[in-house]
């Protein structure tokens, strides 16, 4: 199974003011961060605000991403939706435009069980014949994975990996160790040197798309054992992430992004609209961020 390694941005969904997607501003949004050493892209997931966009606007997103990207890096594409079916039906949709692996949130709202779950996912994989990534991300779908879970889902050969959106080091470390060909992607920006001393190669993180140059430059001082400097960016990635949460974690990327130059619009309600005083602290953030970097 293919490896995968280096800094994912989640991407936001750019929209304009009738709720449909910006392509101009995704353009921007890619470009600007290629330039900074990613090596692909997440897309359609918790931060692109995947739930709140209609079927045929994931399916839109995705195609859209592939073409901008060209082949540039890697496209990884949430394609998790509440059904077996309709999940294999938006990732036959977007299987010929170019993704290099599909993802997909466990099934939630009602109860399953985790043989069904496994399931579902080997539906997806035996289906498509993409590779699939495990979105584990607990906190949102209210699943939760134990480690033998996983690790009994990752033997099935049609399953490339998981994205660990999780704090749990101990299970992230444990699956590197025991599944040494499966992608094991961290998810969580403010625990990315931690992830990266028990052996994860690749990251997907939310704020890589206003700050991926500060991620990138940490994991490259990671690798070149530089640790005093991996440190010093963790530290100053986590000072702004503070801030973004602080605010609301997605509209306030949008709002970094705006400041940056590139519009993508508020999130979808019913999230609401920064307000001027948000602005203002991130601007501060911001200016904080990058003072002193080198």
């Amino acid at each position: 199974m293919r490896q995968f390694e280096g800094i994912y941005p989640a991407l936001i969904t750019p929209i304009d003011a009738h709720e449909e997607i910006n392509e101009k501003a995704l353009e921007q949004v890619i470009e600007k961060t290629l330039k900074q050493g990613v090596a692909g892209f997440y897309v359609s997931g918790s931060t692109g605000e995947s739930f709140l966009l209609r079927d045929e606007q994931r399916v839109r997103l995705i195609k859209a991403v592939c073409e901008i990207v060209d082949g540039r890096g890697d496209v990884l594409a949430n394609i998790g939706t509440f059904s077996t079916k309709a999940t294999i039906n938006m990732a036959e949709a977007v299987a010929g435009c170019g993704v290099s692996a599909i993802s997909a949130v466990p099934p939630f709202y009602f109860s399953y069980s985790k043989e069904e779950i496994k399931q579902y996912y080997y539906d997806i994989a035996e289906a498509t014949g993409l590779p699939v990534i495990i979105y584990n991300i607990p906190k949102l779908s209210g699943v939760s994975f134990g480690t033998e879970e996983l690790i009994q889902f990752m033997s099935h050969s049609g399953i490339a990996g998981v994205k660990q959106t999780t704090m749990d080091l101990m299970q992230t470390e444990a699956l590197v160790r025991r599944c040494k060909d499966k992608a094991i992607f961290n998810g969580h920006d403010e625990i990315l040197l931690p992830a990266l001393s028990v052996g994860v190669k690749a990251s997907i993180g939310s704020t890589f798309s206003i700050m991926g140059d500060v991620f990138v430059n940490l994991k490259k001082a990671f690798d070149a054992g530089d640790m005093e400097k991996a440190k010093h960016l963790q530290g100053k990635g986590n000072e702004m992430i503070g801030t973004l949460l602080e605010i609301g974690i997605f509209p306030a990327i949008k709002g970094v992004l705006k400041i940056q130059g590139i519009d993508c619009g508020h999130c979808i309600k019913p999230y609401q609209p920064l307000k001027p005083e948000d602005y203002k602290k991130l601007e501060a953030a911001l200016k904080k961020l990058y003072d002193g970097m080198e």
